[in-house]
C-alpha cells in the first residue's frame, strides 16, 4: 500500500497512522495463512476484503486506488533507487543489488505483456 498516496481532491487516501493497526492485523493474519492477499510484482498486497475497514471513512475507489500497483510510479522509483545505490558503490551488499535486479525485472514483464 501507498500510504502517501493522494486521490483526485489532492487529500490523502489513507486516514493516517491511527489506522495502521488494519495494516498489522493483516500481516499478522498473514503469517498465519489466513490474510487475503493478491501477487504483484511489488509483492504480495491486501485484497480489498483482506483489510478490516469498519467504521472507516474511505470510499471503495480509495480502497482499489490505494492497492492498485502503478506501473508508472514504480519505472521513476526504480530509476531513483538505481541512481541512489550507485554512491554507495561496491559498498552496498549484493543482495540489495540482486533484489533491486529481480524486482526490476518482475516490473519489464508486466510493461511487455
Amino acid at each position: 500500500m501507498n500510504w502517501f498516496r493522494k486521490g483526485a481532491d489532492g487529500k490523502f487516501l489513507w486516514p493516517g497512522y491511527g489506522e495502521n493497526v488494519r495494516v498489522l492485523k493483516w500481516i499478522l493474519e498473514r503469517v498465519e495463512g489466513r490474510g487475503a492477499a493478491n501477487e504483484t510484482p511489488i509483492g504480495y498486497v491486501p485484497a480489498k476484503n483482506g483489510l478490516t475497514l469498519d467504521g472507516m471513512k474511505i470510499s471503495e475507489e480509495g480502497v482499489n486506488e490505494l492497492l492498485r500497483v502503478n506501473t508508472e510510479d514504480w519505472e521513476t522509483e526504480l530509476e531513483d533507487s538505481k541512481q541512489f545505490f550507485r554512491k554507495f558503490g561496491e559498498r552496498l551488499p549484493r543482495q540489495i543489488s540482486e533484489e533491486h535486479e529481480k524486482l526490476s525485472r518482475r516490473f519489464q514483464r508486466v510493461v511487455t505483456v
